[in-house]
Protein backbone atom coordinates (compact mmCIF):
# COMPACT_ATOMS: atom_id res chain seq x y z
CA UNK A 1 0.00 0.00 0.00
CA UNK A 2 2.54 2.33 1.01
CA UNK A 3 4.49 1.69 -2.48
CA UNK A 4 1.28 2.61 -4.10
CA UNK A 5 1.01 5.90 -2.24
CA UNK A 6 4.59 7.09 -3.05
CA UNK A 7 4.06 6.24 -7.07
CA UNK A 8 3.32 9.60 -8.60
CA UNK A 9 0.27 10.03 -9.92
CA UNK A 10 -0.55 9.82 -13.25
CA UNK A 11 -3.44 11.36 -15.55
CA UNK A 12 -5.22 9.00 -18.11
CA UNK A 13 -4.10 10.40 -21.90
CA UNK A 14 -7.91 11.75 -22.06
CA UNK A 15 -7.71 13.86 -18.74
CA UNK A 16 -4.72 14.92 -20.33
CA UNK A 17 -5.41 16.36 -23.51
CA UNK A 18 -8.41 18.23 -21.48
CA UNK A 19 -6.09 19.75 -18.84
CA UNK A 20 -3.83 20.74 -21.37
CA UNK A 21 -6.69 22.34 -23.51
CA UNK A 22 -8.44 24.10 -20.34
CA UNK A 23 -5.13 25.34 -19.52
CA UNK A 24 -4.72 26.93 -23.05
CA UNK A 25 -8.23 28.46 -22.46
CA UNK A 26 -7.30 30.29 -19.57
CA UNK A 27 -9.26 27.32 -17.52
CA UNK A 28 -12.45 28.80 -19.60
CA UNK A 29 -14.63 26.26 -20.24
CA UNK A 30 -16.97 27.62 -22.31
CA UNK A 31 -14.13 28.60 -24.96
CA UNK A 32 -14.27 25.01 -25.02
CA UNK A 33 -16.98 24.60 -27.27
CA UNK A 34 -16.51 21.30 -29.39
CA UNK A 35 -16.28 19.17 -26.01
CA UNK A 36 -18.86 15.89 -25.43
CA UNK A 37 -21.19 16.09 -22.31
CA UNK A 38 -18.62 13.29 -21.12
CA UNK A 39 -16.08 15.98 -21.88
CA UNK A 40 -17.44 18.08 -20.03
CA UNK A 41 -18.11 16.13 -17.03
CA UNK A 42 -14.18 15.77 -16.96
CA UNK A 43 -13.57 19.15 -17.06
CA UNK A 44 -15.95 20.06 -14.44
CA UNK A 45 -14.23 17.52 -12.25
CA UNK A 46 -10.84 19.08 -12.76
CA UNK A 47 -12.26 22.52 -12.03
CA UNK A 48 -13.22 20.99 -8.95
CA UNK A 49 -9.78 19.80 -7.44
CA UNK A 50 -8.32 22.93 -8.23
CA UNK A 51 -10.90 24.77 -6.33
CA UNK A 52 -10.26 22.66 -3.57
CA UNK A 53 -6.50 23.76 -3.97
CA UNK A 54 -7.48 27.10 -3.34
CA UNK A 55 -9.65 26.37 0.00
CA UNK A 56 -7.08 23.95 1.70
CA UNK A 57 -6.12 25.70 4.99
CA UNK A 58 -2.65 26.71 5.42
CA UNK A 59 -1.02 28.03 8.90
CA UNK A 60 1.51 30.63 9.08
CA UNK A 61 4.92 29.86 9.49
CA UNK A 62 6.16 30.09 13.08
CA UNK A 63 7.98 33.37 13.86
CA UNK A 64 10.62 31.43 15.99
CA UNK A 65 11.71 29.46 12.56
CA UNK A 66 11.63 33.05 10.21
CA UNK A 67 13.99 34.75 12.88
CA UNK A 68 16.08 31.80 12.53
CA UNK A 69 15.87 31.42 9.17
CA UNK A 70 16.79 35.38 9.12
CA UNK A 71 19.62 35.11 11.57
CA UNK A 72 20.79 31.93 9.40
CA UNK A 73 21.02 34.46 6.28
CA UNK A 74 22.73 37.70 8.23
CA UNK A 75 25.41 35.45 9.08
CA UNK A 76 25.93 33.81 5.69
CA UNK A 77 26.28 37.50 4.39
CA UNK A 78 28.14 38.59 7.52
CA UNK A 79 30.87 35.67 6.28
CA UNK A 80 30.96 36.74 3.40
CA UNK A 81 31.64 40.36 3.79
CA UNK A 82 34.66 39.22 6.35
CA UNK A 83 36.10 36.84 4.01
CA UNK A 84 35.68 39.43 0.65
CA UNK A 85 37.46 42.36 3.11
CA UNK A 86 40.45 39.83 4.28
CA UNK A 87 41.05 39.02 0.76
CA UNK A 88 41.19 42.47 -0.27
CA UNK A 89 43.83 43.22 3.06
CA UNK A 90 45.71 40.17 1.63
CA UNK A 91 45.97 41.96 -1.79
CA UNK A 92 46.84 45.37 -0.81
CA UNK A 93 49.67 43.68 1.88
CA UNK A 94 51.27 41.93 -0.53
CA UNK A 95 51.36 44.80 -2.94
CA UNK A 96 52.86 46.92 -0.16
CA UNK A 97 54.81 44.46 1.35
CA UNK A 98 58.29 42.67 0.25
CA UNK A 99 59.29 39.05 0.51
CA UNK A 100 62.57 37.88 1.25
CA UNK A 101 63.54 37.50 -2.52
CA UNK A 102 62.33 40.97 -3.39
CA UNK A 103 64.50 42.15 -0.55
CA UNK A 104 67.32 39.99 -1.63
CA UNK A 105 66.67 41.61 -4.85
CA UNK A 106 66.53 45.16 -3.76
CA UNK A 107 69.69 44.77 -1.79
CA UNK A 108 71.49 43.49 -4.65
CA UNK A 109 70.69 46.42 -6.56
CA UNK A 110 71.51 48.75 -3.77
CA UNK A 111 75.39 47.17 -3.77
CA UNK A 112 75.58 46.96 -7.16
CA UNK A 113 74.66 51.20 -7.13
CA UNK A 114 76.98 51.53 -4.37
CA UNK A 115 79.88 49.73 -5.94
CA UNK A 116 79.83 51.97 -9.17
CA UNK A 117 78.68 55.32 -7.69
CA UNK A 118 80.68 55.58 -4.63
CA UNK A 119 84.43 55.80 -6.13
CA UNK A 120 82.50 58.22 -8.62
CA UNK A 121 81.59 60.36 -5.90
CA UNK A 122 84.69 59.70 -4.02
CA UNK A 123 86.56 60.91 -7.27
CA UNK A 124 84.22 63.96 -7.79
CA UNK A 125 85.43 64.39 -4.25
CA UNK A 126 88.76 64.52 -4.54
CA UNK A 127 88.73 66.66 -7.83
CA UNK A 128 86.99 69.28 -5.82
CA UNK A 129 89.35 69.46 -3.28
CA UNK A 130 92.16 70.12 -6.31
CA UNK A 131 89.97 72.17 -8.36
CA UNK A 132 89.80 74.63 -4.63
CA UNK A 133 93.45 74.12 -3.53
CA UNK A 134 94.50 75.21 -7.38
CA UNK A 135 92.03 77.91 -6.94
CA UNK A 136 93.68 79.40 -4.10
CA UNK A 137 97.28 79.08 -5.09
CA UNK A 138 95.95 81.30 -8.22
CA UNK A 139 94.75 83.68 -5.92
CA UNK A 140 97.87 83.46 -4.06
CA UNK A 141 99.54 83.73 -7.00
CA UNK A 142 97.55 87.46 -7.74
CA UNK A 143 98.66 88.33 -4.47
CA UNK A 144 102.55 87.75 -4.46
CA UNK A 145 102.48 89.98 -7.93
CA UNK A 146 100.87 92.77 -6.41
CA UNK A 147 103.16 92.49 -3.27
CA UNK A 148 105.84 92.56 -5.18
CA UNK A 149 104.76 95.19 -7.46
CA UNK A 150 104.47 97.51 -4.19
CA UNK A 151 108.17 96.30 -2.77
CA UNK A 152 110.50 96.21 -5.48
CA UNK A 153 109.53 92.34 -6.23
CA UNK A 154 110.51 91.91 -3.27
CA UNK A 155 108.87 88.30 -1.35
CA UNK A 156 106.76 88.96 1.62
CA UNK A 157 108.47 87.89 5.28
CA UNK A 158 107.56 88.69 8.56
CA UNK A 159 110.12 87.32 10.69
CA UNK A 160 113.10 89.78 9.27
CA UNK A 161 116.06 87.50 9.99
CA UNK A 162 114.98 86.61 13.46
CA UNK A 163 114.78 83.30 13.33
CA UNK A 164 117.23 81.13 12.23
CA UNK A 165 115.73 78.05 12.40
CA UNK A 166 111.94 76.22 12.49
CA UNK A 167 111.21 74.76 15.42
CA UNK A 168 107.21 73.30 16.94
CA UNK A 169 107.33 76.40 18.29
CA UNK A 170 107.57 78.82 14.99
CA UNK A 171 105.09 78.50 12.41
CA UNK A 172 106.26 79.62 8.80
CA UNK A 173 103.43 80.68 7.28
CA UNK A 174 103.52 83.28 9.82
CA UNK A 175 105.69 84.99 6.75
CA UNK A 176 102.86 85.06 4.85
CA UNK A 177 101.02 87.64 7.07
CA UNK A 178 101.89 90.60 5.28
CA UNK A 179 99.77 89.29 1.99
CA UNK A 180 96.40 89.22 4.37
CA UNK A 181 97.45 92.09 6.28
CA UNK A 182 97.69 94.42 3.58
CA UNK A 183 94.89 92.86 1.77
CA UNK A 184 96.81 91.38 -1.08
CA UNK A 185 94.68 88.11 -0.13
CA UNK A 186 91.70 86.85 1.81
CA UNK A 187 92.62 84.16 4.75
CA UNK A 188 90.83 81.84 3.28
CA UNK A 189 92.98 81.80 0.16
CA UNK A 190 95.48 80.02 2.57
CA UNK A 191 93.35 77.30 3.77
CA UNK A 192 93.60 74.14 1.28
CA UNK A 193 89.67 72.08 1.39
CA UNK A 194 91.72 68.87 1.89
CA UNK A 195 93.53 69.93 5.11
CA UNK A 196 90.78 69.88 6.69
CA UNK A 197 90.59 67.93 10.63
CA UNK A 198 94.03 68.90 10.30
CA UNK A 199 96.30 71.43 13.07
CA UNK A 200 98.36 73.97 11.57
CA UNK A 201 98.77 75.71 8.33
CA UNK A 202 97.59 74.61 5.21
CA UNK A 203 100.16 75.07 3.18
CA UNK A 204 103.61 75.49 3.34
CA UNK A 205 105.96 78.64 2.61
CA UNK A 206 109.37 78.59 1.12
CA UNK A 207 111.81 78.93 4.06
CA UNK A 208 114.19 82.25 3.68
CA UNK A 209 117.48 81.98 4.53
CA UNK A 210 118.93 85.79 5.78
CA UNK A 211 119.66 87.92 3.29
CA UNK A 212 118.06 85.87 0.52
CA UNK A 213 117.77 87.56 -2.80
CA UNK A 214 114.56 85.35 -3.96
CA UNK A 215 112.54 88.21 -5.57
CA UNK A 216 109.20 87.36 -7.80
CA UNK A 217 108.98 86.81 -11.48
CA UNK A 218 112.58 87.93 -11.91
CA UNK A 219 115.42 85.72 -11.11
CA UNK A 220 114.99 82.24 -11.88
CA UNK A 221 111.74 80.47 -11.30
CA UNK A 222 111.43 78.58 -7.98
CA UNK A 223 108.34 77.05 -6.24
CA UNK A 224 107.42 79.61 -3.51
CA UNK A 225 104.37 78.27 -1.92
CA UNK A 226 102.84 74.36 -2.05
CA UNK A 227 100.85 71.89 0.01
CA UNK A 228 101.59 70.96 3.99
CA UNK A 229 104.76 69.08 4.55
CA UNK A 230 104.31 65.78 5.39
CA UNK A 231 107.78 64.85 6.89
CA UNK A 232 107.20 67.95 9.13
CA UNK A 233 104.05 66.26 10.13
CA UNK A 234 105.74 62.97 10.66
CA UNK A 235 107.87 64.67 13.10
CA UNK A 236 105.31 66.27 14.99
CA UNK A 237 103.34 62.90 15.04
CA UNK A 238 106.68 61.31 16.26
CA UNK A 239 106.75 59.38 13.26
CA UNK A 240 110.18 59.26 12.32
CA UNK A 241 109.97 56.47 9.70
CA UNK A 242 108.14 58.47 7.29
CA UNK A 243 109.59 58.10 3.64
CA UNK A 244 110.84 61.46 2.36
CA UNK A 245 109.04 60.91 -0.88
CA UNK A 246 105.56 60.64 1.15
CA UNK A 247 103.33 63.35 -0.68
CA UNK A 248 101.29 65.53 1.11
CA UNK A 249 98.34 64.91 2.86
CA UNK A 250 96.30 67.48 1.67
CA UNK A 251 95.07 65.32 -0.89
CA UNK A 252 95.07 62.08 0.84
CA UNK A 253 98.93 61.22 -0.28
CA UNK A 254 97.90 61.52 -4.13
CA UNK A 255 100.09 64.29 -4.63
CA UNK A 256 100.64 68.10 -4.06
CA UNK A 257 99.36 71.53 -5.76
CA UNK A 258 102.52 74.24 -5.98
CA UNK A 259 102.94 77.64 -6.70
CA UNK A 260 105.95 79.18 -8.47
CA UNK A 261 107.53 82.37 -8.69
CA UNK A 262 106.09 83.38 -12.31
CA UNK A 263 102.47 83.09 -11.21
CA UNK A 264 102.04 79.92 -12.41
CA UNK A 265 100.89 76.36 -10.16
CA UNK A 266 101.45 73.14 -10.95
CA UNK A 267 100.24 69.28 -9.46
CA UNK A 268 103.27 67.32 -8.70
CA UNK A 269 102.07 63.35 -8.03
CA UNK A 270 106.16 63.53 -6.06
CA UNK A 271 107.52 66.02 -4.29
CA UNK A 272 110.83 66.46 -6.17
CA UNK A 273 111.02 68.95 -8.53
CA UNK A 274 113.98 68.95 -11.19
CA UNK A 275 116.44 65.89 -10.98
CA UNK A 276 117.44 66.16 -7.30
CA UNK A 277 115.60 68.98 -5.57
CA UNK A 278 112.96 67.57 -2.94
CA UNK A 279 110.98 70.35 -1.87
CA UNK A 280 110.45 68.79 1.83
CA UNK A 281 114.29 68.53 2.29
CA UNK A 282 117.26 70.93 2.67
CA UNK A 283 119.60 70.36 -0.08
CA UNK A 284 121.96 67.34 0.83
CA UNK A 285 119.54 65.74 4.13
CA UNK A 286 118.74 62.37 3.42
CA UNK A 287 116.54 62.85 6.27
CA UNK A 288 114.51 65.78 8.05
CA UNK A 289 115.19 66.55 11.57
CA UNK A 290 113.65 69.65 14.37
CA UNK A 291 115.68 72.36 12.97
CA UNK A 292 117.12 71.31 10.83
CA UNK A 293 117.54 74.41 7.56
CA UNK A 294 118.84 74.80 3.76
CA UNK A 295 122.20 76.64 2.98
CA UNK A 296 121.59 76.89 -0.57
CA UNK A 297 119.59 80.01 -1.67
CA UNK A 298 118.64 78.28 -4.48
CA UNK A 299 117.17 75.21 -2.62
CA UNK A 300 113.71 74.69 -2.09
CA UNK A 301 112.91 73.75 1.33
CA UNK A 302 108.50 74.11 1.93
CA UNK A 303 107.50 74.22 5.92
CA UNK A 304 104.41 75.34 7.24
Amino acid sequence: MTNEINQPFKLNPDDQQLLDALVESGFDPQVLESLSAEDRCRVGAILNLFELLEDYPVEDADDSLVHATLARIDQYESRAAAKASEEVALQSASRRGFRLPDLISVAAVFLIGASIFWPMLSTMKQRRIDDSCANNLRQMGYAFAQYANDYNGSIPVARTGLFSQWTQSFTNAVNLGPLVAGKYCERDHLECAGHEGLVGASYGYQWQIPDSDLTWGVNSITVILGDRNPLIDAIYQAKLQTPILSNSLNHGGRGQNVLRTDGQWMWLENPMVGADDNIWLPKGVSALHDGELQTDGQDIFLAQ
